[in-house]
């Protein structure tokens, strides 16, 4: 049967090809590469003869070069796909597995010594407890990426044109990491190899080649710990609305927040929410939504004292305002002003899941949030929660019930995602 071999070929240079590639690529009937590094593999592949060999063919757009692929392999060919690097470390071989019409293929993968490994090697440090990190043509935000530096060792970064060493020692500084090490690798293994390393301040001057690699090194690396719940009596407030504290805990809780989310909190009120949120995602940022001038007043007040720096806060109508906010990981909303299908049909309608909290009191809140959420995740979870606090009248105490309160959660956006 014919078979697709998935070859990485390292670094780039002819000395880094293995044996086993260079074998895999002389016994196939086509070799498929990007153009740049096609003369290198003629050169690898070349007989002393002149006879036989395989047809070098340049990679197309991916959907052209599967289709390719597909088609050799039922003309019961062998194919040779060579990438840089190391085909299993953010590389084409799981967008091949995602891609249906790979289903049938019979695949093997021949691993190459990829980029972060050179760099590892050049400056002497072990990977065995580092995280890797790729911002080549991936979004991540400048917390997330402090966020791993803080609580590990050593990080590794496959970089980008926009994203390179110097992006990442200037994040270094802004969240005063000014004590880690910055290193930076360009064109490792050819004669023009660029290593350095420095504090963030020194790495961010410099200038780098639009592909590099980059490890980050921490002395100290700690675990972010979550602090714990504030009080009611914590905020400063006034008669505008504000979710009562236990209430409060149990919408994080639902809400499940990582330290470097992306959160809305729309209706946010006194901005008790979005202090809280702020407060369990340090690294993150927090989107508070508000249309009531008084109340946005407070949540101002509130920011400055819990110098809750990354809480941004929008004025206006939720449904407009939640389009120009950036795509959330966590959204909660605690009030719509009657918008609820438009917030939630706009979260739906992004290319990745994102958890939604909503609190519902009214009876046609409710109804609409459960049609809503229903619509996008069958699943949903909806629990009620109601909170009896003591009060003294003469020397008994008596249980003031408040309203019962409806927290529904569900997963919704892009069913690709």
């Amino acid at each position: 049967m014919s078979k697709l071999t998935i070859i990485g070929i390292g670094p780039g240079s002819e000395g880094y090809v293995m044996p086993a590639a260079r074998d895999c690529m002389n016994s196939a009937h086509t070799v498929i590469a990007a153009r740049r590094i096609l003369p290198m593999l003629a050169s690898v592949c070349s007989r002393e003869d002149q006879t036989g060999g395989p047809d070098f063919c340049p990679m197309g757009r991916i959907r052209d070069t599967f289709a390719q692929i597909d088609g050799l392999l039922k003309e019961g060919r062998d194919v040779a796909l060579v990438v840089s690097g190391d085909p299993l470390m953010y590389s084409l071989y799981k967008t091949i597995l995602g891609d249906p019409v790979s289903r049938d293929w019979e695949m093997q993968i021949l691993p190459g010594i990829g980029s972060l490994q050179m760099l590892g090697a050049a400056l002497g440090e072990t990977m065995e407890d580092a995280q890797i990190i790729s911002v080549h043509g991936r979004t991540r935000t400048p917390g997330s990426i402090a966020l791993a530096v803080t609580e590990n060792p050593r990080v590794f970064f496959l970089c980008s044109k926009e994203q390179g060493p110097a992006w990442l020692a200037r994040i270094m500084l802004d969240y005063g990491l000014d004590d880690v090490t910055v290193a930076a690798g360009a064109n490792l293994s050819y004669e023009d190899e660029m290593v350095v390393s420095g504090s963030p301040e020194e790495i961010a001057g410099k200038e780098f080649p639009s592909l590099c690699v980059a490890m980050i090194k921490n002395p100290a690396p700690r675990q972010v710990v979550r602090p714990c719940f504030l009080t009611d009596e914590d905020f400063v407030r006034d008669r505008t609305p504000m979710t009562k504290e236990e209430i409060r805990v149990l919408i994080l809780h639902k809400m499940r927040i990582r330290p470097d989310d992306i959160i809305w909190d729309v209706g946010a009120g006194t901005g008790s929410i979005s202090i809280e949120c702020a407060r369990q995602a340090p690294f993150g940022e927090v989107h508070a939504v508000e249309r009531s001038s008084q109340a946005v007043a407070l949540i101002e007040k509130n920011k400055e004292k819990f110098s809750a720096g990354h809480l941004l806060i929008h004025h206006g109508d939720a449904a407009e305002e939640v389009k120009k906010l950036p795509v959330p990981d966590k959204v909660f909303v605690g009030g719509s002003g009657g918008k609820l299908k438009e917030i939630l049909d706009q979260i739906a309608s992004f290319d990745r899941k994102v958890l939604v909290t909503v609190s519902a009191v009214t009876l046609e809140t409710i109804a609409e949030a459960g049609e809503t959420l229903g619509h996008y995740d069958p699943d949903y979870d909806v629990i009620q929660v109601t909170v009896g606090r003591g009060r003294k009248i003469g020397s008994y105490h008596i249980m003031d019930t408040n309203n019962p309160v409806l927290l529904f959660t569900a997963m919704i956006g892009s069913p690709d995602a």
